[in-house]
């Protein structure tokens, strides 16, 4: 099977400033793939540029840049277009910025389903794919603007829109981070069932536990660049590099309470 991301050798600059350098990866259908690191470590604009989302100014290169067996590295906002939405799912970071304020979530989830191609029964199957993300009153929240609900809530708005074509490639940039545990779990059913259904997963999370359940692979990122990387089990076990060892000694456990965490 080709792999949907296959990428040798990207680098991303600002001017003179390289903000990811010479990093390959290779996601696989049916494969979750984490990208793990402290923040400004270039883990979100690595994920941007597999969407054709990186901001003014930025430059990119790459050997091979292949997202779902096209040759982006010369693809313009149309060629992009195509693929956001119906071949990639992008889940940003912040959902108070990422849907439109002025427009209710029915509204937004029925242009991700036409997007998709989908036509007819919108408002049903917007309402099961709030439902899937794990939004209790599904029918109601739709007339709703993105204000009127909670963090946790626009998240998982956030989560059914980028689902909505089922993509072949979701990118899921902190997607747990507004949820209670119990939401928590419902997302993590759902991205990992996807998973088992054949789509690839590009992973990006502070949150250690979500990246050992859901990873099959690691990336550990520092100043934009991959220091170690492997089998999510083992290098979550075993870490081989000072500093994904330092990273590692940096999450807080029942055991480590009242000592000074790695810095």
């Amino acid at each position: 099977m080709n792999p949907v991301i296959d990428i040798q050798n990207l680098s991303i600059r600002f001017g003179p400033h390289y903000v990811v350098k010479n990093l390959d990866l290779q996601v696989q259908p049916g494969e979750s793939v984490a990208l793990v690191g402290e923040s400004g470590s270039g883990k979100t604009l690595t994920a941007r540029s597999l969407s054709g989302l990186l901001p003014e100014g930025a430059t990119l290169s790459a050997d091979r840049f292949v997202i779902d067996g096209r040759d982006m590295r010369q693809a313009g906002r149309e060629a992009w277009r195509a693929l956001r939405g119906r071949r990639i799912g992008y889940v940003l970071q912040d959902a108070l910025v990422s849907l439109d304020p002025l427009r209710r979530i029915g509204q937004q989830l029925a242009d991700a389903l036409r997007a998709a191609g989908q036509r007819g029964a919108l408002e049903a199957q917007s309402i099961r794919l709030l439902q899937a993300a794990g939004i209790s009153d599904a029918e109601s929240r739709l007339a709703r603007y993105p204000h009127q609900l909670s963090g946790g809530q626009r998240q998982r708005a956030l989560i059914a829109a980028a689902l909505a074509a089922s993509p072949a490639l979701l990118i899921a940039d902190e997607p747990t981070t507004a949820l209670d545990m119990t939401v928590q779990r419902q997302i993590l059913q759902l991205l990992a069932q996807r998973r088992r259904d054949g789509h690839a997963l590009l992973l990006i999370s502070h949150d250690l536990a979500v990246v050992s359940e859901l990873a099959d692979r690691v990336l550990v990122m520092r100043d934009g660049e991959v220091v170690e990387q492997g089998r999510s089990e083992l290098l979550l076990a075993q870490p081989q590099h000072p500093w994904t060892q330092r990273l590692l000694h940096a999450v807080p456990t029942p055991a480590t309470r009242g000592l000074r965490l790695s810095a």
